[in-house]
């Protein structure tokens, strides 16, 4: 009877080693050593929450036109300045022989269509052609970038201040966990 006590004894021995290496094989990645499950989580109660902010000047580019006008001669200008310096060539070639005719026949053709152009711009005058001009410019705004939030909270009736990405509500989420001061955990 004894040695069947011993063999019950042994197997329950058996698997409370098991269960204690199982835990062991948990905790040890965690660092926290034997019979430890790591940070239990507990809550503060939040008191004050101020946004982490910082300001960046930015470039808005935008096409910005307006109306100019430009003058150009009316219509008909040119044609009576061409039909003017035709004429002067023909008068022109009347005068003179040889070389002198050709002479003759470019300075007709010059002053023919400077007659003729000083004429139409009198009577035909200029035209004003309205043109659109356009631009880039750029405009300077400076936005208002929140980097995160700085959190004042209270656990056990301390006050602690910390740094969150987002506004955490009411309360905040605390990871606590308890180690023996002086003792290395078994690694």
């Amino acid at each position: 009877m004894w040695v069947k006590t011993i063999a019950t004894a042994t197997v329950i021995g058996l698997c409370g080693a098991n269960v204690a290496l199982a835990d062991y094989d948990h905790d040890r990645d965690r660092g926290y050593g034997w019979g430890h499950r790591g940070p239990d989580v507990a809550f503060g109660r939040v008191i004050a929450v101020e946004p982490m902010v910082r300001y960046v000047a930015v470039d808005r580019p935008r096409q910005e036109c307006y109306d100019d006008v430009v003058r150009q001669p009316a219509p008909g200008v040119a044609g009576q300045t061409i039909a003017g310096g035709v004429i002067g060539a023909v008068i022109g070639r009347q005068f003179g022989g040889g070389s002198g005719r050709d002479l003759a026949t470019a300075l007709g053709a010059i002053a023919g269509s400077a007659i003729a152009n000083e004429r139409a711009q009198r009577n035909l005058g200029y035209t004003d052609v309205p043109v659109q001009r356009c631009q880039v410019v750029n405009d300077r705004d400076t936005q208002r970038v929140v980097d995160g939030y700085l959190v004042t909270y209270v656990y056990q009736g301390r006050q602690y201040t910390t740094r969150t990405v987002a506004p955490p509500g009411d309360r905040i989420e605390l990871a606590v966990d308890v180690r023996p001061v002086g003792y290395q955990a078994w690694r």
